[in-house]
């Protein structure tokens, strides 16, 4: 068995887990975010909660497909390496605005305040205490998707065969 297929699903997979815990993270904040406006008959999100559910339903699909295509099809192109090397780099760079964006907004809305100054409103200091863990979520994401594109690029560059770029890692040394 080919070890670099092996480390591609694991770490597809492994982002999956990874971006529905941000999913689930940035749902809790959006619930409590309701539950604060509906007290005053009004609505809204923050963005980097919907940034964080969208790059982590996107990253959750795409990664479902291309592990789903890459068992039950040779050579389907989004197995080929510049496709994956393109896609991950999509990805790894949408999760690192994930973090950025939730560590920017969370200063902009807390004012650098710490979480136990909101301890009257629950629902507040559970915004205040979400904002942290969905950037280190999205930052970790980045950094598996990042170290995966960087094995991507060197297994293309060390490749023997005459076009690395058309091949996929379960085809690789066939």
């Amino acid at each position: 068995m080919n070890l670099l297929w092996i480390y591609r699903v694991f770490t597809l997979v492994l982002a999956c887990i990874v971006s529905l815990v941000a999913i689930a993270l940035c749902a809790h904040t959006s619930t409590n975010l309701d539950k604060i406006l509906a007290a005053f008959d009004l609505s809204g999100s923050f963005p980097y909660t919907s940034l964080g559910i969208a790059v982590g339903s996107i990253t959750i699909i795409s990664n479902a497909l291309l592990i789903f295509l890459d068992f039950f099809f040779d050579n389907v192109f989004t197995s080929f390496l510049i496709f994956e090397i393109s896609w991950s780099s999509i990805l790894w760079i949408l999760w690192i605005s994930v973090g950025a964006t939730t560590l920017s907004e969370g200063k902009t809305i807390f004012k650098g305040q710490s979480c136990s100054v909101f301890d009257l409103v629950p629902s507040a200091q559970n915004i205040c205490e979400d904002i942290h863990p969905i950037a280190i979520v999205g930052f970790v994401n980045a950094a598996l998707l990042f170290v995966y594109t960087a094995v991507l690029l060197f297994a293309a560059f060390t490749s023997s065969g005459s076009s690395p770029w058309t091949t996929s890692l379960k085809n690789r040394g066939k």
